[in-house]
């Protein structure tokens, strides 16, 4: 839909910056200016000197349907402002509904999944990769029927600011914040809590901030070495290119699409990688962050300016403290391996074509479960070794369950490797009586060239626990865990486990004081339960007004049960911000630790007093509620302030 390439991959042989030497991106050097500002008193400065920090306006951010909404004078001289990149799009779905925009060739492209293989959900200005946080109003379905056979706008934004510099980051903030609109942040739309949507909102979509500039020779404060320049907007793919082409190895998102931003949601909400346990999180990484704030300005944040924004922006979640548009993060030179194996097993009934792993079956499903609580105890070995480990138990219906299981050891030869992974799949024989060849083990590569193509939305919802370092140091404990897990399948549950251990020892000197929740630095496996239940699915079979929320709520509300299972072994500990569930509850310890929310609070109380930037259970988010249409947990309504003891929302 949009061409606009700005991906810069550049080499700066032998060079040794000092700060105010250092090169923006060109994008970063279009700024807006005071005689700008002037001009146009609808974009100017803010000044949070002069703003009280209990900001007082009106109740409600404003919306389409206020009186007080811009006129579309207002909003072509906006557009104007920036050079034609204000955007009004429809839903890419729209193409399916009755209506002026229908068009059944374009909406099989997008139902039959050849969409999937091409960049279009990636370019497409409004789609995220978690469509139901929008409301249901618009489904990507060619047979729609029933009583939402309409598309409207819903919970995606009213207008997207497409930011191809920083100049048109700061003319969107100070419009959103001088005329009291809901401001979201969008890079490629992966967020899985509906953080790159709102009803009523100006997006600005940072997707086109592209570069990669890899530099041989650093320095920064307490760190000389080689370290990489990299735009918001430049995905994993794109870096696993740069780094294949100049030999060199920086963390980044692994997913199967490798279209995730790095400069963006991910290392602002700590950021794991198949390194994470040997190098510690993506925000780990970072030395220097250029970004706008919440008053226009464009500024730098590091370990000698900005002091409190560098301690916020690494870990303390996205969205939240201003506009990253670019960062330099650590480097090491040469490419790194990963010694690798995938094995699996399972019980039951299974058609062998829903298995992704090789795999054994095991007659006696007290034996599968033994076998999965054998590989709990063993991923400690695994963070401690430095490595990053996959577990995923499937529920196939009634008695029958799959596992599956990766190992990705950074640095490990095959031999290594092998030999590393060996006594596990002896306690597997010996002690579960499951008789797994020990899987042949190799080396692949850790950045793998790409294309950033494989992407689609999808409609499931989940839920996450982060598991302690400390229920490793009882047997009795990881049991009772192991048991939990195992209560969370059976009750139709798939649950993913992800070993990595980002300890804060893996960070050096002054870059040890960040916003990254304290629950990471002890953990030992990120684990996720994945709900069965196709969302949008309930809304495109719905027959009776109001069923499909009703039935979202129930599965909403089983989710959360079947969580707690987890949650009650694992007291005291929390959630991956980036990946857990909407409904999760003390959110503030969950994703924070409640002495480094308190910190994190202050930073973005002084930094942004108008609250402009708002994200579900960011920082500083419990001072408004967006009023759903349902009551659902979904970003399809206005965002309004909280009253005192919570109450209805007045809404002027």
């Amino acid at each position: 839909m949009h061409a606009i390439k700005l991906l810069v991959v550049a080499v700066l042989t032998g060079a040794t910056l000092a700060k105010k030497d250092e090169p923006n991106f060109t994008f970063e050097t279009r700024q807006l200016t005071s005689q700008d500002a002037i001009k146009y008193p609808g974009i100017a400065f803010g000044a949070t000197s002069s703003a009280p920090v209990n900001y007082i306006g009106l109740r409600c951010k404003i919306g389409p349907q206020d009186a007080a909404w811009p006129t579309i004078d207002e909003w072509t001289k906006l557009n104007t402002t920036l050079g034609g990149k204000l955007l009004r799009p429809a839903p890419a779905p729209v193409v399916c509904y009755p209506g002026p925009s229908y068009n059944a060739a374009a909406c099989e492209f997008l139902v039959g999944g050849a969409a999937r293989r091409t960049r279009f959900w990636l370019d497409d200005p409004l789609s995220v990769f978690s469509p139901w946080t929008q409301g249901n109003t618009c489904l990507l379905s060619a047979n729609v029927s029933g009583p939402t056979r309409s598309c409207t706008q819903g919970g995606f934004p009213a207008y997207v600011v497409n930011a191809t510099s920083v100049r048109d980051a700061q003319v969107a903030v100070n419009f959103a914040r001088n005329n009291n609109i809901r401001l979201i942040i969008k890079n490629t739309g992966h967020d899985f809590l509906g953080r790159s949507n709102g009803y009523g909102s100006l997006s600005l979509w940072t997707h086109h901030l592209k570069g990669i500039e890899y530099v041989q020779n650093y320095k920064a404060s307490q760190y000389k070495g080689p370290a990489v320049k990299l735009g918001a907007g430049a995905e994993t793919w794109e870096a696993n290119n740069a780094m294949i082409a100049q030999n060199f190895t920086i963390a980044v998102p692994k997913l199967p699409t490798e279209t995730v931003g790095i400069a963006g949601g991910w290392f602002q909400g700590g950021g794991h990688s198949n390194l994470a346990s040997l190098w510690g999180l993506g925000a780990d990484q970072v030395l220097k962050i250029n970004l706008v704030t919440a008053d226009g300005k464009f500024i730098t944040a590091d370990k000698d300016s900005n002091k409190d924004l560098f301690f916020a922006v690494r870990g303390g979640g996205g969205s939240t403290y201003g506009v990253v548009t670019s960062i330099i993060v650590k480097a090491s030179k040469g490419l790194v391996t990963l010694g690798s194996a995938t094995y699996g097993f399972t019980t039951g009934q299974i058609a062998p074509s829903t298995l992704q792993n090789p795999t054994v079956n095991v007659s006696n499903t007290e034996n599968f479960w033994n076998g999965v609580e054998i590989y709990l105890a063993f991923a400690k070995k695994i963070v401690d070794a430095g490595g990053f480990g996959h577990g995923d138990i499937t529920y196939h219906g009634n008695t029958s369950f799959s596992f599956a299981g990766t190992f990705l050891m950074p640095g490990f030869s095959a031999e290594k490797t092998q030999e590393f992974i060996a006594p596990l799949f002896n306690s597997f024989r010996t002690e579960a009586g499951i008789n797994i060849s020990n899987p042949v083990a190799r080396v692949v590569a850790y950045a793998e060239s790409g294309n950033g193509t494989n992407a689609a939305p999808g409609s499931n919802t989940f839920s996450s626990r982060l598991l302690p370092r400390t229920n490793w140091d009882d047997s009795a404990i990881l049991s009772q865990t192991s048991d939990a897990v195992r209560r969370a399948v059976e009750k139709g549950f798939n649950v993913r486990t992800r070993a990595y251990g980002p300890k804060l020892e893996l960070v050096k000197g002054p870059y040890a004081a960040q916003g990254v929740s304290p629950h990471m630095r002890k953990m030992v496996i990120h684990l996720t339960v994945f709900s069965p239940v196709d969302v949008s699915s309930l809304w495109v079979l719905e027959s009776v007004p109001g069923e499909a929320a009703r039935q979202f709520k129930i599965a909403l509300e089983r989710l959360e049960d079947a969580t707690d299972e987890i949650r009650r072994v694992t007291p005291g500990s929390g959630a991956y911000f980036n990946e857990a569930g909407r409904l999760e509850p003390d959110w503030q310890e969950g994703f924070f630790g409640r002495d480094n929310y308190g910190r994190l609070l202050k930073v973005k109380k002084e930094r942004d007093p108008w609250g402009l930037f708002w994200v579900h259970k960011g920082v500083g988010s419990e001072g408004w509620r967006v009023e759903a249409v349902d009551e659902l947990s979904t970003n399809n309504g206005p965002l309004c302030r909280v009253p005192p003891g919570g109450g209805k929302v007045l809404k002027a």
